[in-house]
């Protein structure tokens, strides 16, 4: 039987990850006007499909061998604004890391009144409130394919005032969301303009509603440092997908869950049935009510192994240098969804790295990256990485 106190999280955190839908969807009208065969092609334009197909590690390659890349959005991204459904995100109360190169990305989303337990040491040391606490948190990565707007003009208006605009479709290799038995049924797609300067863009859904308004309107302004040389490493193996991506002084860090995922039940009129509606919070929402309910000890220690699975993803932002200073790289982890992951240094010269010598892979920990794609020139890579010789260089 469980014997910890209920720590009464704040209702604006436990209901954050459904506002953020409500905002998404505009009050759940985007399914009337997002339609398969209109505005997409089901399974092809899904963001799970080569995640559950196994087939990333191809595709992926693939899409970059035949040039499907655009610098466009190449950047590090803050998020001001999320509005939709008569409902408005800001970063008073949602804090977004959102690392994009020509091909991959990052993208970290953190409740601001997500409690501190950067002091903590491990998931055991949580206790069951905490442990749903930190269902409520974002992180997802992948490939973004960008369709200019001369190729969209059924979506997009012309340029306006040399304004770029295209589509966005983003292709999940992880997802904090993500479980096979409850897959997104729907594209994650969307139009953007850029500003003139290029410093912010604006996304939109691709359907419109029946006053011809995007469902819902995200506004992106570009990071201090966030403009520059940019890097995009994934690990080769196969074995658990991770990802690392560096975008001028920023960089960010995704690591995937252990899969397969457990099955999660909750009570209906007495009987366990499985549960309807996917998503992390969700899903460990229905194994905390059943802890909750008094289950005996064996079973509240099988609940409890579910949702430190759920939450065992990394997703860790920072800086490679710290600011006003190009010594030696830090690597400093400033947020993650792994909290006590924080002021910790992602890499250090402690880590066992290697590159090899055509710059194609890095070894780090026994464990392979493939370098995807990169702009930064030779010295400086290799100064990223803790090359003496290069750092002088610098």
């Amino acid at each position: 039987m469980s014997s910890e106190a209920n720590d009464k999280l704040p209702e604006a955190l436990l209901s954050w990850g459904s506002t953020q839908g409500h905002i998404l969807t505009g009050n759940g009208i985007l399914t009337r006007y997002f339609k398969e065969g209109k505005h997409y092609t089901a399974p092809d334009d899904l963001p799970h499909t080569l995640k559950s197909t196994g087939e990333i590690q191809k595709v992926f390659r693939a899409w970059k061998q035949s040039g499907l890349d655009d610098p466009v959005l190449v950047g590090a991204w803050s998020r001001p604004l999320f509005s939709g459904g008569w409902k408005e995100s800001t970063e008073s109360d949602t804090v977004v890391y959102n690392l994009q190169t020509p091909t991959l990305f990052i993208d970290l989303r953190f409740p601001v009144l997500r409690p501190d337990l950067s002091k903590k040491q491990a998931f055991q040391d949580l206790s069951l409130d905490e442990l749903r606490a930190l269902s409520r948190q974002h992180c997802f990565a992948g490939y973004s394919l960008i369709q200019p707007s001369y190729m969209c003009k059924h979506i997009l208006p012309p340029e306006i005032n040399g304004e770029k605009g295209g589509v966005c479709v983003r292709h999940h290799a992880l997802d904090w969301n993500y479980h096979s038995e409850y897959e997104r049924p729907r594209p994650n797609m969307w139009r953007f303009q850029m500003s003139k300067n290029g410093e912010s863009f604006k996304e939109f859904s691709v359907a419109k509603d029946n006053h011809q308004q995007a469902v819902y309107m995200e506004r992106w302004h570009r990071y201090p440092q966030g403009k520059g040389p940019f890097l995009a490493m994934r690990r080769t193996d196969g074995k658990v997908e991770s990802m690392l991506i560096v975008v001028g002084n920023h960089f960010a860090y995704a690591r995937d869950r252990k899969h397969p995922l457990p099955d999660f039940t909750e009570c209906v009129n007495g009987v366990y049935e499985k549960v309807k509606k996917g998503g992390c919070a969700n899903l460990v929402d229905a194994a905390y009510h059943k802890i909750r309910q008094n289950v005996e000890p064996k079973e509240e220690l099988k609940e409890r192994a579910k949702i430190v699975q759920m939450l065992n993803m990394e997703g860790s932002y920072g800086k490679v240098y710290t600011d006003g200073q190009k010594v030696e790289p830090s690597w400093k982890i400033l947020k993650s969804t792994i909290p006590w992951r924080e002021e910790k240094h992602l890499l250090s010269p402690n880590s066992s790295i290697s590159l090899s010598f055509d710059l194609q892979t890095m070894t780090w920990a026994g464990v392979e990256f493939k370098i995807f794609e990169n702009s930064f020139p030779k010295h400086a890579l290799r100064a990223l990485f803790f090359d003496k010789a290069m750092q002088s260089k610098l």
